[in-house]
Order: structure tokens, then C-alpha cells, then sequence
């Protein structure tokens, strides 16, 4: 570890932090942890300690369920208590505890416990900083019809989508559902009282940061969860609409100190317990209050700061992690910020929708001589909704990251059983730069009709007809198909699908009778630049796309 602080560290002046803090002063610690002490747990009955869909998806992309997956003992936390230091936080990937006291010398009762291996000082401040952010901003009154820009279905993000060639993605249906996103970020201030909000599929949300209103803290979120869940249709559509949510706070807003990385690897393994798939980040440090904890460029190895060591690991416990690289290009450090850092994590600059790099997206290579960014999105100008409901456009790769990552879980939703790796692959290969990638634009502005086009060659041929998981799809005597619903538990109106052609261009859209069918024709056109279709099915819970192939 770069910075251990021993009492004797703590005992200079703080009035080099810019400002007299008022309150009682507090202190927290890194605990480093020899080992996790006396746990009862066995990667043979996981079930105690991940959810199921985390096991799942675990399976799903060949990851190993290991020690670094067990809790740490809660005899430690007992005892950290007992000598003085309060448990405000815990990583069990890295076994570390922070804790919390009032007086810097009990850090060497701490210090000196049996299972402790080192501690690193990693903030100082009041505990009354949170009720700064206690009063919300009022909503104003929107009327989505004034906001349409034309008759296209995806409003004002057309430009949007148009960059990425993603209109065929969403046209065709797949918008993320099945796919579960975690967003990471400085707060949602007002997403639980904005209307156009309702439509997002929320699974939960928490926060990490000590006495930190989720709702309240920041619109930093807000607007980053909008560029990616939003559904208003003609006005403004997400990245990924249909995908459900997760969103969780680790962003301290009234200081900047490292126990704010702490705070986010206590996310990203509490999103890898829920088995989310896909995560985004739009948060990114290396300059602190206390400038001694400053990084440098020759951080920039993906190993030095936890955050970037804690996102490398979510990948290898079967993630999907989409970071901002920051807004440093036009300032004195211009490279990316930890976690963009990071190996396996994509890295996102921003662009406009006119495909130029943004003055202020990081470029640079990091100290291994590894490109920074990875990819290029809209970042410039992105259409966003903030704190009081209104729709607006925001500049920053903290929004180039969030429709980038959308639009992937859209990819993914495409073939939900194909490997991370292999989906990261498909998104990388269809960008404009991949064969000469820079230090500016990385490997560029990925292609998700290329994407859709190569995941749906990665579902299972089906010979000329299905019946499985209660649909029914078969050819008649004619060549024309028709497809049925089996015993179907919702009303009829639950139930649609879609018909794609070879190429995944969208063909038409069906419902259902009441006879539970719905038939098919099809043209000699189709049928003769066609070898198969593809019917994308969709239930109150599911979609499923199936490979049929035509009988010629």
C-alpha cells in the first residue's frame, strides 16, 4: 500500500483543508485484515451469502465462487467496536473494515488488535456535512407533448441513437429486458417523485455513504440514470428502457477523500450479491482534500487505487462494468481517473453527435502503455433529465458512459447466454477505430447494428419450428407460420412478438387473437433473400428470440 498512516502522521495541522469544518472532528481508517476470522461458510452451499440469480449468472459466465465471496466475521466488527472505532463500511473482496472515531489515538488500539495487518487513513471531517443536501429543489411542471421534436419514436435522443447506428437495435425491440443494471453514482436527487421516472423498471436502490439521502445528495445520478432508463417514446428513449434498475449511492458530495473508493467497492459487491449484469459508473478520483493522498500518472496501472483493483475484480466475478474516463482533456491532468484505469472495465470518452471528440474527454496512455479511453459515446450535448423533472442537454463522459452502457445491455438482451467476453468482443470489433485505436478516441464509436447483427448469429438455429417455454411457432402448408400461445398465465394483451429478417432488420409486429394465435405470412421476397428469421417474443417477464430456419 502507497499511504500508511500512523498516529504520529496524524498529529500536523489541517488547516491546509481550505476551511474551518464546524462540529466535533471524526476520523476514519482502512482497516487491513490478516484474514476474515472464524466464518462458517462453504462455496458448496452459496446460497447463504449470494442470491440465487448471482449464482446464476456466476455459472452462466464460468466464474469460480471462492473465499473472497464469504463474509467477513462479525466477531471482528465486535471487536473494532470494542476498541474504540465505529464500522461505518467493509469490503470482503480486500477484507478490510473502515472505522470511524473521534480521537486519532485510538487508531493505535486498533492497530494493535492480533487480526489486524496495516491501516491507511483515509478521511477526516464532521458528521453534519449530509444535512447541507437535506431540502429538495422543487419539480417544474413538464408537458411532454411540447417537448417532441418530430414523429420519431425516439425524440430528441434520435441523434443519439443515429450515432451508434442503434436505431435498428431498438426498433427491433431489444431495449434490455432480462438484463439487470446497477448505477453507481453521487446520488438521484428527486428520481422518486419525477414523473417520467414511472415507467423505470426499479428493483431497489441503496446507499453506502454514512448518514447520505440517496434522494437528496446530488442530480449527478439522475441524470445519468435517465440517459439510460427513460421511456418516452417521441420525446426522449434511454439506452436501455426495458432493463431493470438497481441504484446505489457512494459518492460523499460535501468532501473528497479515498473512503469514497471504499464506500464504492462496498457496491459493486453488493451489486455482484444481487447478480446484476451490467454496471455503470460515472464517478472517477484522483485528487483529494488532503492533497498528500493525491494520485499520480504513475498510478495509472489499474492496481494502485482500490476502486480500479475492486472494478477489475467485478469483471472476474462476471460483470460487466462501463466507466466514465473523465473530463480532464483540456485540464492540467488530462488522462483518465480511476476506475477508468482499470484492465477489463470499459473506459468511455465523449463525443458529439457529430462524431467529434469533446474538448474536455480524457485521452492518454496509462503507465503500462495501455489506450485510454476504450470507446467513444455522446457526451457532449446528451439529453438528460434533471433534478426538477425538466428536459435538458449535459456535457461530461459521466453521460457518455450511461448510454454506452444502455445500449450494450440492449446488445446483451439480444443472446442474454453469451460470455461477457465474447459480448465485449462483438462491441469493440464493430467500432469505427478497432483496427487503429488512439490515445483520443480509443478504439471509437462502436456499430450496434454490426452488434446485433453478430450476436444474433450466436443464437441456436432452430429447424423450422419451436414449441418451448409456452409458445408455439410453425410453418403451415403453405410456408407461412403461425404462432401460438400455450396456456398463457397473463391477459393476451402481455403477449406480442416481432419479425426480423436475416439481418435483424425489423419486418413487423404481431399480437394475439382470441384464439391465442397469430399468423404469419410470408412474401416471396422475404422467403427468397431470407435462410432464416427471427421471432422475438415477449412476455411480462421475459424475451426470447428464436433462430428459426425457413423451409425452403
Amino acid at each position: 500500500m502507497r499511504y500508511y498512516y500512523i498516529l504520529f502522521l496524524l498529529l500536523f495541522s489541517f488547516s491546509s483543508f481550505g476551511g474551518i469544518l464546524s462540529g466535533p472532528q471524526f476520523y476514519r481508517f482502512r482497516i487491513y485484515l490478516k484474514d476474515k476470522g472464524k466464518i462458517e461458510f462453504s462455496a458448496d452451499d452459496p446460497l447463504k451469502f449470494l442470491s440465487e440469480r448471482a449464482v446464476e449468472r456466476k455459472k452462466k459466465e464460468n466464474v469460480k465462487i471462492d473465499e473472497t465471496d464469504f463474509p467477513i466475521s462479525r466477531e471482528y466488527f465486535s471487536l473494532m467496536e470494542k476498541a474504540g472505532g465505529e464500522v461505518v463500511s467493509y469490503s470482503k473482496w480486500f477484507r478490510t473494515l473502515i472505522v470511524q472515531t473521534d480521537d486519532s489515538a485510538r487508531i493505535n488500539d486498533i492497530s494493535s488488535l492480533p487480526f489486524v495487518d496495516s491501516v491507511k487513513y483515509v478521511w477526516r471531517g464532521t458528521c453534519n456535512n449530509y444535512k447541507l443536501n437535506a431540502a429538495r429543489p422543487r419539480l417544474k411542471e413538464v408537458h411532454c407533448e411540447e417537448e417532441k421534436s418530430s414523429d420519431s419514436f425516439l425524440g430528441l435522443t434520435e441523434p443519439q441513437f443515429t450515432l451508434h447506428n442503434a436505431q435498428t437495435l431498438a426498433c427491433a425491440g431489444f431495449r434490455g429486458k432480462g438484463i439487470m443494471v446497477g448505477v453507481i453514482d453521487a446520488g438521484f436527487t428527486n428520481f422518486d417523485v419525477i414523473p417520467c421516472f414511472e415507467t423505470v423498471n426499479l428493483n431497489g436502490f441503496m446507499s453506502f455513504v454514512p448518514g447520505g439521502d440517496i434522494f437528496s445528495s446530488s442530480d449527478h445520478g439522475t441524470k445519468v440514470v435517465s440517459a439510460m432508463a427513460l421511456n418516452k417514446p417521441g420525446v426522449m428513449m434511454g439506452s436501455a428502457p426495458d432493463a431493470s434498475y438497481w441504484l446505489l449511492c457512494s459518492e460523499d458530495v460535501s468532501s473528497e477523500f479515498p473512503v469514497e473508493e471504499d464506500y464504492w467497492v462496498r457496491a459493486i459487491e453488493f451489486a455482484d450479491s444481487l447478480g446484476l449484469d451490467v454496471i455503470n459508473t460515472s464517478l472517477g478520483y484522483y485528487q483529494f482534500d488532503d492533497s498528500g493522498l493525491d494520485y499520480t500518472h504513475a498510478d495509472l496501472t489499474g492496481g494502485v487505487s482500490l476502486m480500479s483493483q475492486a472494478a477489475a475484480m467485478a469483471f472476474d466475478k462476471g460483470m460487466v462494468l462501463v466507466v466514465s474516463a473523465g473530463n480532464e482533456g483540456n485540464k492540467p491532468w488530462q488522462k483518465s481517473t480511476p476506475p477508468g484505469d482499470a484492465r477489463n472495465v470499459l473506459a468511455v470518452g465523449a463525443v458529439g453527435t457529430d462524431s467529434i471528440i469533446a474538448s474536455f474527454s480524457s485521452r492518454g496512455f496509462m503507465e503500462d502503455g495501455r489506450i485510454k479511453p476504450d470507446l467513444v459515446s455522446v457526451g457532449k450535448g446528451t439529453v438528460t433529465v434533471g433534478h426538477d423533472g425538466s428536459f435538458g442537454r449535459t456535457n461530461g463522459t459521466s453521460l457518455s458512459s450511461p448510454f454506452l452502457a444502455g445500449l450494450i445491455a440492449s446488445l446483451w438482451s439480444v443472446n442474454p447466454e453469451l460470455h461477457r467476453t465474447e459480448l465485449i468482443d462483438i462491441v469493440k470489433k464493430s467500432s469505427d477505430r478497432y483496427l487503429s485505436p488512439d490515445s483520443v478516441y480509443g478504439q471509437g464509436i462502436p456499430d450496434f447494428r454490426k452488434g446485433m447483427s453478430e450476436v444474433l448469429k450466436t443464437l441456436e438455429m432452430q429447424p423450422g419450428k419451436v414449441e418451448k417455454n409456452g409458445w408455439s411457432i410453425q410453418p403451415d402448408s403453405t410456408g407461412n407460420y403461425w404462432v401460438t400461445l400455450l396456456d398463457p398465465a397473463f391477459s393476451l394483451d402481455d403477449y406480442s412478438f416481432r419479425l426480423l429478417d436475416e439481418s435483424g432488420k425489423f419486418i413487423s409486429g404481431y399480437s394475439f387473437n382470441e384464439s391465442n394465435t397469430a399468423f404469419v405470412p410470408l412474401s416471396k421476397d422475404i422467403r427468397d433473400n431470407n435462410r432464416a428469421l427471427y421471432f422475438v417474443v415477449d412476455e411480462p417477464f421475459a424475451k426470447r428470440t428464436y433462430k428459426i430456419k425457413l423451409q425452403l
